[in-house]
């Protein structure tokens, strides 16, 4: 009685887990069918009611991960925003949901190359000034090393960078495996291992300038680095992980020139 209870076990778990596996791979054919081959970013400018436009890049991954870039245009570049969250269909299939904290936005798919954005609830916006993402020819996204990685989040804590003090980096150089950077006060410099999507540091040393930081950025920063045992670039984010596949940090690439 009790083998049989046990096969009757396995037997039922063996097909719950084929049964949610199909029910992923559908899901994943589905959005492929509507929006094309994944991950995918999009890219264009939208209206804005007081600057200059609003510039897009909006990049799709297969796991139902987006992170979206905007930067409001104008004669000082008035802003820079980034943000991830969730992408969905509907039953559809014609309209895509993103989700973040603030709540979800809407927009149709016009087809594999075009999103048209939608109201707040979910109608198209009568106007004749251009509201449509248009698909990249390739997927765009960052590349691990030789990028200034600017610190945002330790922890699922946001990092600010009060007036007059250093923003906490790295730069992961390829040459020599060396790790430059800085920790929000001290500079930061010592050696990366680098195997897949595998990503460790060490040693690592420090200068040792006494800095007032009250939100205490630096050891905490400098204790997710030695924790870290594997990375995933996102678009322009890069996010660090734990053995135990915890979100350790997340960083905003910097372009500098």
């Amino acid at each position: 009685m009790k083998r049989m209870f046990l096969f009757c076990y396995f037997l039922l778990a063996a097909v719950f887990l084929v049964g949610c596996a199909a029910a992923e791979r559908s899901g994943t054919e589905k959005a492929e069918a509507t929006l094309g081959e994944l991950p995918a970013s999009f890219r264009g400018e939208l209206p804005c009611a007081d600057c200059a436009g609003i510039r897009y890049h909006l990049s799709l991954f297969e796991d139902g991960v987006y992170t979206l870039e905007t930067v409001y245009l104008g004669n000082d570049e008035g802003g820079r925003f980034h943000e991830k969250g969730e992408w969905s269909l509907d039953g559809s299939g014609d309209t895509l949901m993103l989700t973040d904290d603030e709540g979800p936005r809407l927009w149709r798919v016009r087809d594999a190359s075009t999103l048209e954005a939608l109201d707040l609830e979910g109608n198209e916006i009568e106007s004749s000034l251009n509201y449509t993402l248009k698909r990249t020819d390739g997927f765009v996204t960052e590349t691990l090393e030789n990028r200034y990685w600017r610190l945002t989040e330790l922890k699922g804590e946001p990092i600010e960078v009060a007036q007059g003090q250093r923003e906490a980096h790295l730069v992961l150089h390829t040459e020599e495996n060396r790790v430059a950077g800085a920790t929000g006060c001290n500079r930061l410099s010592g050696s990366y291992r680098l195997e897949g999507d595998r990503l460790s540091f060490g040693p690592l040393a420090t200068t040792r300038m006494a800095c007032m930081n009250e939100a205490n950025v630096e050891p905490r920063f400098l204790a997710a680095l030695e924790e870290t045992v594997s990375y995933r670039v996102l678009a322009d984010r890069l996010e660090l992980y734990d053995d135990k596949g915890e979100l350790l940090a997340r960083f905003v690439v910097q372009h500098l020139t």
